[in-house]
């Protein structure tokens, strides 16, 4: 995603809601390929949100 007020690309794990943000071009897709979640996090967020763990 875009944020246009800052310009910079955004990109934002839905489950362990880990974010990443640069002004570089490619450099959030990089980041999404290689991401990995923390299990412990995801799977407490999920208890938290209502959604089943993992």
């Amino acid at each position: 995603m875009w944020d246009e007020l800052r310009d910079l690309d955004v990109a934002v794990c839905d489950s362990c809601a880990e974010s990443f943000a640069s002004s570089r071009p490619g450099e959030v897709d990089g980041w999404t390929d290689a991401h990995r979640c923390d299990a412990e996090l995801a799977a407490l967020l999920a208890l938290v949100t209502s959604r089943r763990a993992a």
